[in-house]
């Protein structure tokens, strides 16, 4: 007789156990389904001031700076205008409907244009004015958000205006740890070729319904 109860008391405790670990693995289904949708609503309702995640871990890279003319104000114009993806470094994220320009692209948008402003000082309209003036404020800020702290020597020597050799740092030949930019170029291109129907006219030029100032 004794036999019978033991058995039917470690069926009580198995058929126990189970409903505990359903209702565990229901309970984290719940929490899980709530956080994303939570997630969600927070991304629908987001302002210009919530910080938006880039949607995938980016690598680490590292870039050697050096002194090369293609680089510089008067490199090829093909060179500048290589340094945005097709969509103008624009990503369309599926879960709100949005649009939203990378921060890399934009920095280096406002470099193009300073440079093709530089190029055409003589002549600038008051519309060009306002927009260097924008990019001059725009990128002054991101230059002391990223706050790259990597020392830079001073071993170059150059000839100072009253006829000194001095010492001097031009940053050239310095490492600087990055965030991998070919894999975000990768990501930017996929995502417009994916999702480019959503964006109308052509995404810089003036009829568009978005575009980077």
């Amino acid at each position: 007789m004794a036999a019978p109860r033991n058995q039917g008391h470690r069926l009580s405790t198995t058929a126990l156990a189970c409903i505990i670990v359903t209702i565990a693995l229901s309970m984290l289904v719940h929490v899980a389904t709530i956080a994303s949708y939570v997630r969600l609503r927070t991304h629908r309702n987001s302002h210009p001031g919530d910080v938006l995640e880039f949607p995938i871990h980016v690598r680490p890279a590292a870039l050697t700076t050096t002194k090369s003319s293609r680089l510089g104000l008067y490199g090829p114009d093909s060179d500048w205008d290589s340094l945005l993806p097709s969509g103008d470094g624009f990503i369309y994220q599926p879960a709100d409907g949005q649009h939203y320009l990378l921060s890399h692209y934009h920095q280096l948008h406002c470099l193009r244009a300073l440079r093709t402003y530089f190029l055409a000082r003589a002549n600038l309209t008051e519309r060009a004015v306002v927009h260097v003036d924008h990019c001059l404020i725009y990128l002054r800020q991101l230059a002391l958000c990223s706050a790259d702290v990597t020392l830079e020597p001073a071993v170059h020597m150059q000839l100072t205006t009253d006829g000194r050799v001095a010492s001097t740092v031009t940053g050239v030949g310095v490492t600087h740890r990055c965030h991998d930019w070919a894999q975000v170029r990768e990501y930017v291109e996929e995502n417009y070729a994916e999702w480019k129907d959503t964006y109308g006219p052509a995404i810089t030029g003036e009829d568009s319904n978005i575009t980077s100032t």
